[in-house]
C-alpha cells in the first residue's frame, strides 16, 4: 500500500502476502506496541463471498480467547481497506522448520502436537472447525508458545460446511470426506493433525502427487506406511488419525491429545531413566576423565609447540617448513581450522612462489638472448645492461657475467685501440 498508516496503525514492515491480501507489521501508536494487521486485496473486496470469508476470520478469531490460538484485536475498516489486527508473534512457522529439516527432539515434536492439540479442542468446544489446519498455519513462538493461525475457511460445526463443488482448505492436509464435499465435522481436524504430525516426524508429507488430482486420489485411496525409525507408538497415533473412514479415527481432539500427552510422560520417565544411568557412568569414570584429561593437555601442548612452529616457518616464507609442521599438528586434530588455514596458505604460496620461479627464468632465459644477440651485433653497453637486471634478478646467474665480462673487455679493448690511435 502507498500509505505508511492505516488509521492508528503505522506500517513498519511486510510480513507475508497471499491472494487474500497483506499481513504488516505495525506498531499501535495509541497502545504503543507491536501487532500484526492483515488487510483484504482492494480487488477482492467488493467480491461478497470473499469478503464474507474475511470478517468471518476476524470474527471467530475475536471468540477463541486461548493460549494457543492467535489473539485478535480490532476488526474494522479504515476508507476501502477491510482489516483485522491481530497479536504481533516472533518466532517461525512449522511449515518452514519442517522445510529446513530442523533437527527437534521427540518430546518437543509431541509437545508441538499436544499444544496443537488444545488449541483445536478449545475451538471445538466453541463450536468451530478449522477446516485448513497445516504447518502454514501453525506458528512457534520464541518462547515455545504454539499459535494457531488463519481461521479464514473456519465455521460453527451446526453449519453446512461446503457447497456442490467447493472445497476450501489445504488439498495435501485435507480429511476425504471434504475432499468428497461431505457435510464435515471435528474429525476433518483430527485428520489434518495426524498429517501434520506424519509430516512433522517425517520432513515429508503423508499424501504424495505431481498434480492436486493425484495428491486427492492418494488421501482418497492410499494409507501411508508408518514412518521408519519412528517408535510404533507414535506411528499408531499418525494411523489412527489418518484413518479414511472417519468413524475409525480418533472420535474428539481431546483423545487425541491424551495419547499425545501419555507418550510425553513416557518420554520424561525414559529421559530421567536414562539421566541416572548416565550420572552413574559419569561417577565410576570421573578417575579415568582425569588421567584422560592429562593426557589431552599433553597433546594439546604439543599441539601449541608445532602450530608455532608452522606460523613462524609460513611468516618466514618456509613453506615445505610450514607445510610439515601443519601437517603435524593436524595428525593430532584433525579439527584444527587454524592449521588447515596455514596448511592451505603454504600449499598456495609455494605453488605461487614456483609459478613465479618459472616466470622469471623464463624472463632471464629472453634477456639472456637478447643480451647474446647484443653482444655479437656489437651493441655491448646494451649486452651489459641487459646482463646487469639478469643480475639483479639471479645474482649467480653465470651466463650472464660471462657476456658482461667478455662485454666490458671488448670495451676495454676498443677504448685501449681508441686511445693509441689519439697518439698516433
Amino acid at each position: 500500500m502507498s500509505q505508511r498508516r492505516i488509521g492508528r496503525y503505522e506500517i513498519l514492515d511486510v510480513l507475508g502476502q497471499g491472494s487474500m491480501g497483506v499481513v504488516y507489521k505495525c506498531r499501535d501508536t495509541v497502545l504503543n506496541r507491536y501487532v500484526a494487521l492483515k488487510t483484504m486485496n482492494l480487488g477482492l473486496s467488493s467480491n461478497p463471498d470473499i469478503r464474507e470469508r474475511f470478517y468471518r476470520e476476524g470474527k471467530t478469531l475475536g471468540t477463541l480467547n486461548n493460549t494457543n490460538i492467535v489473539s485478535v484485536y480490532e476488526l474494522n475498516e479504515f476508507g476501502s481497506t477491510c482489516y483485522i489486527v491481530m497479536e504481533y508473534l516472533e518466532g517461525t512457522s512449522l511449515d518452514q522448520l519442517i522445510d529446513d529439516h530442523q533437527e527437534l527432539a521427540t518430546m518437543t515434536k509431541l509437545e508441538i502436537i499436544r499444544q496443537v492439540c488444545s488449541g483445536v479442542m478449545f475451538a471445538h468446544e466453541k463450536g468451530v472447525i478449522h477446516r485448513d489446519l497445516k504447518p502454514a498455519n501453525i506458528f512457534l513462538r520464541e518462547d515455545g508458545l504454539i499459535k494457531i493461525l488463519d481461521f479464514g475457511v473456519a465455521k460453527l460445526a451446526t453449519s453446512k460446511m461446503t457447497k456442490s463443488g467447493v472445497i476450501l482448505g489445504t488439498v495435501a492436509y485435507m480429511a476425504p470426506e471434504q475432499l468428497m464435499g461431505e457435510t464435515i465435522d471435528v474429525r476433518a481436524d483430527i485428520f489434518s493433525i495426524g498429517a501434520i504430525m506424519y509430516e512433522l516426524f517425517s520432513y515429508r508429507k503423508p499424501f504424495g502427487g505431481d498434480t492436486i488430482t493425484q495428491v486427492m486420489g492418494s488421501i482418497i485411496n492410499t494409507q501411508p506406511g508408518d514412518i521408519k525409525g519412528v517408535d510404533k507408538s507414535i506411528n499408531f497415533i499418525i494411523q489412527h488419525a489418518l484413518e479414511k473412514e472417519r468413524e475409525r479415527r480418533y472420535q474428539t481432539v481431546k483423545e487425541l491429545r491424551t495419547n499425545v500427552e501419555q507418550l510425553l510422560e513416557f518420554e520424561k520417565k525414559k529421559r530421567i531413566k536414562t539421566r541416572n544411568i548416565i550420572d552413574k557412568t559419569i561417577t565410576s569414570q570421573i578417575q579415568d576423565v582425569r588421567v584422560q584429561l592429562k593426557k589431552i593437555e599433553a597433546i594439546k601442548e604439543e599441539i601449541r609447540g608445532k602450530f608455532e612452529k608452522a606460523q613462524l616457518a609460513l611468516k618466514e616464507d618456509r613453506f615445505d617448513d610450514a607445510i610439515q609442521a601443519a601437517n603435524s599438528v593436524l595428525k593430532l586434530d584433525n579439527a584444527h581450522q587454524k592449521a588447515e588455514k596455514i596448511l592451505e596458505l603454504a600449499q598456495k604460496y609455494k605453488a605461487l612462489k614456483k609459478e613465479e620461479e618459472k616466470h622469471k627464468m623464463r624472463w632471464v632465459r629472453e634477456r639472456l638472448s637478447e643480451a647474446q644477440e647484443a653482444m655479437d651485433s656489437e651493441h655491448l653497453m646494451h649486452a651489459c645492461e641487459l646482463c646487469e637486471s639478469i643480475l639483479k634478478v639471479d645474482d649467480k646467474n653465470s651466463d650472464a657475467k660471462v657476456i658482461k665480462a667478455v662485454c666490458i673487455k671488448k670495451i676495454r679493448d676498443f677504448l685501449e685501440r681508441v686511445e693509441k690511435t689519439d697518439h698516433t
